[in-house]
């Protein structure tokens, strides 16, 4: 039987704009109909406002799962959990009717909770594997941390403000009051601590209302799960009258997410977005709403100074560690602003001269005015060629440099001997103005990629030619399995102070301010990268044989024998 495989949307799929069907249309017009009602007639609300709930969250996760099977594999799942979670939902006030109609009359916390909870938790597992978020360990660290600092400080809010009343109540009421009170919140602030994590990610897309929808529907329903909790401790489901109007608004909002889940957001020409300042503070700002309502909570009770020195103390430093966090979100953004001004500049400085030689060589080759011989004209062909040759090896360092790891960097490995990446490197660069001196075994074969090490090689002979002083030393051995390059000059070295820095990307060293000297920084940050590919190291000391500066490579286990007589 043959294999079928799932095809990814086309990206005119992923912007096409949602249709809206006629049942779908029903359901909105239902929920609209529904939510006048309960708010005209609060009365009359619990009929209508309880079915508009389970066909909203029916019809979001019926949505969601269909959609959802035609998506890619990596948001496949996300949108399955969170969707049956909606029908899990769904099944749980469906239950709740049921019984209702039965007996007459329901707890307002029973095992029927049980389905609530299980919704929770499969919505909360599909937010919390969205590959939207950064994929980066560090980065997402960074938006659990900041986000995990904004729910705490609402959870702490909310037991001020709401659940500390609750622990009188529970001293009367049942098992089950007593299991919802404690997993109820606990799942709002989860929910909330998702919605955070939304709203402060940075990520590889554009801004995604659908993960907004989902996100404000959350934090509706939390708000009415909140104060149904508060009104529900030992009484029935009918007596705890849940906040309708919020409830549907929410399944409203689960309804918008899942009819455009399929509508996938654009990719961002930057990994970073630069979302505003305040919003990526918005957690801090809950933790200095936190620590007013202390300062309101303590002020006027008799406390041993001992106790007040360090609660003042406290609410100082956590003050002053919130700007300091603005502070350094704003010297973040900074730093990447000029890295790129750093960027555009190294650019434009390193392809400006070759690329004006080569306008300039054309000119005057297709200059009817100035005829050219063929010898004349096969040289200036010749200059141009090297000079586009040069600009493309710019290229390809930034692109090297962009892709920021050297892990993504691919290397096409084949036994060769050492001697003639060494002789294809020295002949690449053309118009050397430092003699180089040789000392490579000339029977050394080494398992690497040839192109990459010649690469090292062209960029450690392009900086020794750059800065020596007329004399210039390549020196490549084995050292027991391993290989090792050293390229020695005759220059003024590099000082002290940058001799770990000089490996950075657009770092020149004592050189960074001066234009007289030409170069952008890339090229030892590329020997950095390629040396790190093939597991090996790099390093920099004085040159004891000519007095400059040496430049070392080390690539381990390369080494594979000598070359066999006759070959």
């Amino acid at each position: 039987m043959p294999s079928t495989t799932r095809t990814s949307p086309t990206l005119a799929a992923r912007v096409a704009p949602a249709k809206i069907r006629w049942g779908t249309a029903l359901v909105y017009g239902g929920l609209i109909i529904a939510l006048v009602i309960v708010i005209a007639v609060p009365d009359r609300a619990e009929e209508p406002g309880f079915l508009a709930m389970m066909i909203g969250y029916g019809a979001a996760g019926v949505t969601l799962l269909r959609k959802a099977w035609r998506m890619e594999v990596r948001e496949r799942l996300s949108w399955v959990l969170i969707g049956t979670g909606f029908l899990t939902a769904a099944a749980g006030i469906a239950a709740v009717g049921i019984v209702q109609t039965v007996t007459g009359s329901i707890p307002a916390f029973g095992p029927t909770d049980l389905l609530f909870i299980a919704a929770y938790a499969s919505i909360l597992m599909g937010f919390g594997t969205m590959p939207q978020l950064p994929t980066s360990t560090t980065q997402r660290i960074r938006v659990y941390l900041d986000s995990l600092i904004g729910a705490l400080s609402i959870a702490a809010v909310m037991w001020v403000l709401v659940l500390s009343d609750l622990i009188q109540e529970f001293s009367i009421a049942t098992n089950w009051d007593r299991w919802a009170g404690s997993a109820y919140p606990i799942l709002d602030v989860a929910s909330l601590m998702m919605v955070v994590i939304v709203a402060v990610r940075r990520s590889t897309f554009r801004f995604d209302a659908r993960l907004l929808l989902i996100a404000l529907g959350i934090t509706a329903q939390s708000i009415a799960d909140l104060t149904y909790l508060t009104s529900g401790i030992g009484k029935t489901f009918a007596e705890a009258s849940p906040i309708y109007p919020v409830y549907i608004l929410a399944t409203v909002l689960y309804l918008s997410g899942a009819l455009i889940v399929d509508r996938y957001p654009r990719r961002r020409a930057y990994a970073d977005r630069k979302a505003p300042l305040w919003w990526m503070i918005s957690p801090y700002s809950v933790a200095l709403a936190l620590v007013a309502m202390l300062v309101v909570k303590v002020d006027g009770q008799e406390l041993a100074t001992d106790a007040l020195v360090l609660l003042y103390a406290v609410l100082v430093v956590g003050g002053l560690v919130t700007i300091r966090q603005t502070m350094a979100i704003r010297e973040n953004r900074i730093l990447v602003e000029k890295q790129r001004a750093e960027l555009v500049s190294s650019i434009s400085h390193e392809l400006r001269t070759p690329l004006t030689a080569v306008v300039g060589f054309l000119d005057v080759i297709n200059d009817d005015q100035t005829p050219l011989d063929d010898a004349e004209r096969k040289d200036l062909i010749g200059v141009v060629q090297r000079q586009a040759q040069h600009m493309s090896t710019i290229v390809s360092d930034l692109i090297l440099l962009a892709r920021g790891s050297s892990d993504e960097m691919t290397l096409k490995e084949e036994v060769v001997p050492v001697t003639q990446v060494v002789e294809n490197a020295i002949h690449a660069i053309d118009r050397l103005s430092v003699t180089f001196n040789t000392e490579v075994d000339p029977d050394l074969l080494a398992r690497v990629d040839p192109g990459r090490v010649q690469q090292i090689l062209i960029n450690l002979l392009t900086n020794a030619d750059r800065y020596g002083n007329g004399s210039g030393l390549i020196v490549v051995r084995r050292e027991g399995s391993d290989l090792t390059i050293e390229v020695h000059d005759d220059g003024p070295g590099v000082p002290k102070k940058y001799e770990q820095t000089i490996w950075e990307r657009f770092e020149r060293g004592v050189n960074r301010l001066n234009a007289s000297i030409p170069g952008s920084g890339i090229g030892l940050a590329v020997v950095a990268a390629i040396t790190s590919a093939h597991g090996g190291s790099t390093g920099y000391r004085r040159s004891e044989r000519l007095g400059g500066a040496c430049f070392r490579v080390v690539l381990p286990n390369r080494i594979e024998g000598q070359v066999l007589m006759g070959m």
